[in-house]
């Protein structure tokens, strides 16, 4: 969400180039969607890896511990529902792999919003995690560039948990 603007002009005024400063609202729009109500959904700017599974790879895996925990991203890719997807989530120093099944496509203008629940009852407190720490880091990214890059990290995470943490969706 980019909306307030500036424009710079040089010295020789030249043609002006716009800065976008991000805007940090009271309750993040990412959290709320009418039709994947109760999802985690995963942030637009935050890089995510999907890759579905082919028929070999898909029956080697065991689907007993299904779990009524959905999870929601923005994909360029069209994912059928019904399919099998892995999903990739890299932070700092560490990579997640997460298995899903698509129950929902939505066609949006940049592309699809894909749903899907996971496979793994394991996987759901830890994507929760995950995405936590991805809405984290991108909020510690808007603040500093709005307001200096010397800002406390952890200060900015213990803002973030207070002001955010509580309409984070729990399923």
């Amino acid at each position: 969400m980019l909306h307030d603007t500036e424009s710079i002009r040089t010295p020789e005024q030249q043609p002006a180039r716009t800065v976008f400063t991000p805007e940090l609202p009271e309750l993040p729009a990412i959290f709320q969607n009418d039709f994947l109500q109760g999802f985690i959904k995963h942030p637009e700017r935050f890089p995510i890896g999907v890759k579905r599974l082919r028929f070999w790879e898909r029956s080697k895996i065991e689907f007993r511990n299904a779990t009524d925990i959905g999870f929601s991203f923005f994909s360029e890719e069209y994912q059928k529902p019904g399919d099998i997807i892995e999903v990739t989530i890299t932070s700092k120093n560490e990579i997640n792999y997460f298995l899903g099944k698509v129950v929902l496509v939505m066609r949006s203008k940049k592309g699809y919003e894909i749903g899907m629940m996971l496979l793994n009852i394991e996987d759901g407190p830890r994507l929760r995690i995950v995405e936590q720490i991805c809405h984290i880091e991108l909020y510690l990214s808007d603040k500093r560039y709005k307001e200096g890059p010397f800002l406390s990290k952890e200060k900015l995470t213990e803002e973030w948990i207070e002001r955010f943490a509580g309409n984070f969706p729990v399923r």
